[in-house]
């Protein structure tokens, strides 16, 4: 295989390109970079997370009766 950035070892068919090395070196250097680590900061929360933080009205409400009405088989 060796088709993914993580599996090459240089000893694939076909993938001894220097244009391949160079590719796949720079996906290691992304992949290796600490400054894109996300690091939330602390006490600041986006919208969404407010959202979800809240307690939610429907997790007040009674569960639904479920009711139906059975139907004849359409085969």
């Amino acid at each position: 295989m060796g088709s993914k950035p993580w599996r090459y070892t240089g000893k694939e068919a076909n993938m001894n390109r220097e244009d391949i090395r160079m590719l796949v070196a720079k996906w290691w250097d992304v992949y290796n970079d600490k400054s894109l680590d996300y690091k939330p900061e602390e006490g600041v929360m986006t919208p969404e997370e407010e959202a979800f933080s809240r307690p939610s009205i429907i997790a007040s409400m009674p569960e639904p009766t479920i009711s139906y009405i059975p139907a004849p088989s359409a085969a």
